[in-house]
């Protein structure tokens, strides 16, 4: 079950977006909550796996200048075998399993496009079960994900919509979550046509 989170969660999401080093004080401070408010709710959206506080390397200041975008048609049968292969390489930064004519999607940061081409005929080509790629070399590229911006409430999926939790404790919150997931889709839909 997703989490719903509030006004309070998407402002202090948004500036620790801003400033990931920015003190509780300081957010505090610009949204007139007190610190401990602050503290607890970054506590309870890292506890929760809303949030992940963690540093962005930026391949090209390290000499990584080339990005490209691969897609793998895999043996059937074998997708997890070969993903989990994939996962486990340096040069991978993101390894998704795909629906369409390739099997799995991935991103790869190398120092030049020599490199690129080393990397899919002397590892790619040689895992059990690859039987072809397609790669796509990522000249420029305008957002990441560290840049994606939490979308407003009024798009959020329908039935978990963010609601305003009172504190009611385990009980009062085990209600409210069975009340929103007992949401047919028929009526979320309804809601959001009215």
């Amino acid at each position: 079950m997703v989490r719903p989170i509030d006004a309070l969660d998407r402002s202090i999401i948004r500036l620790l977006q801003e400033d990931s080093r920015m003190p509780s004080a300081e957010i505090a401070r610009r949204l007139g909550v007190a610190e401990r408010t602050v503290r607890a709710r970054i506590n309870r959206l890292v506890g929760d796996g809303i949030v992940k506080l963690v540093a962005i390397v930026n391949p090209s200041a390290l000499g990584y200048d080339v990005t490209a975008d691969i897609f793998l048609e895999v043996e059937p049968g074998r997708l997890e075998e070969v993903a989990q292969q994939l996962v486990a390489m340096e040069e991978v930064a993101y390894v998704g399993l795909t629906t369409g004519e390739r099997d799995i999607s991935i991103q790869v940061f190398v120092p030049s496009v020599d490199a690129l081409y080393r990397f899919i005929t002397e590892k790619l080509q040689r895992i059990p079960g690859v039987i072809g790629t397609t790669t796509y070399v990522v000249p420029r590229v305008l957002k990441l994900l560290h840049n994606w911006s939490l979308p407003s409430e009024s798009t959020a999926p329908a039935g978990r919509r963010a609601v305003r939790r009172r504190r009611r404790g385990r009980a009062g919150r085990a209600q409210e979550e069975a009340a929103i997931s007992a949401t047919s889709p028929a009526e979320a839909n309804s809601d959001e046509n009215t």
